[in-house]
């Protein structure tokens, strides 16, 4: 068994020095700074493992290879952007990274609704609220029937959010308000 941690890359305040003063042994990571389609080249991948490596760990896991929505929802560039992540993995391979994860989220990618809860010990993690989300699935998704999804009492306190309740909500990276609606209407094709 290999003792591993997920680490954000570079800019995360969790330091490679910190995880393998704990005992760490291997990183999940990704390359977090190529945008969601483009191919992981072998220069990059090497780049980051022998940063990694440089502290005595070792990349054990991509977490993840982001599967990009145009794929999920069929767009004009599928092909294409598959085609990227073949590559993409054909390449971690060639590095020596032969565990890739990927949780496919089949409306939109991880809908997190609260970024920063503060749990009661004082630290933060990421949360997920039921109620958030169903405001989400009824009032911007707008997904046919999903009120036949949650209860009365969860139906009660979507309502009480009024209309203007928008900001919690965070997939991949934020877009601009008026391209959210735009965006979202890609996915009314596969539901």
């Amino acid at each position: 068994m290999e003792k591993t941690w997920r680490w954000f890359g570079k800019k995360d305040k969790i330091t490679l020095p910190m995880l393998r003063q704990i005992g760490v042994e291997g990183i999940v990571t990704a390359l977090h700074d190529i945008p969601n389609g483009e191919i992981w080249t072998i220069e990059a991948i090497n780049d980051l493992k022998s940063y990694i490596e440089s502290y005595g760990l070792r990349w054990s896991v991509v977490e993840s290879l982001p599967v990009c929505e145009a794929i999920k929802y069929g767009g004009s560039e599928r092909e294409q952007l598959i085609e990227n992540y073949k590559v993409s993995l054909t390449n971690l391979g060639k590095c020596g990274i032969k565990t890739v994860c990927y949780n496919f989220m089949p409306v939109i990618d991880w809908i997190r609704t609260d970024l920063q809860y503060l749990c009661p010990d004082g630290t933060s993690s990421l949360y997920y609220d039921r109620i958030r989300f169903a405001y989400f699935d009824m009032k911007i998704l707008e997904r046919e029937g999903a009120e036949k999804d949650y209860t009365e009492e969860e139906l009660h306190k979507v309502l009480e959010m009024g209309s203007d309740f928008i900001q919690g909500f965070y997939y991949s990276k934020p877009l601009p308000f008026n391209e959210i609606t735009d965006y979202l209407k890609n996915f009314k094709k596969i539901i």
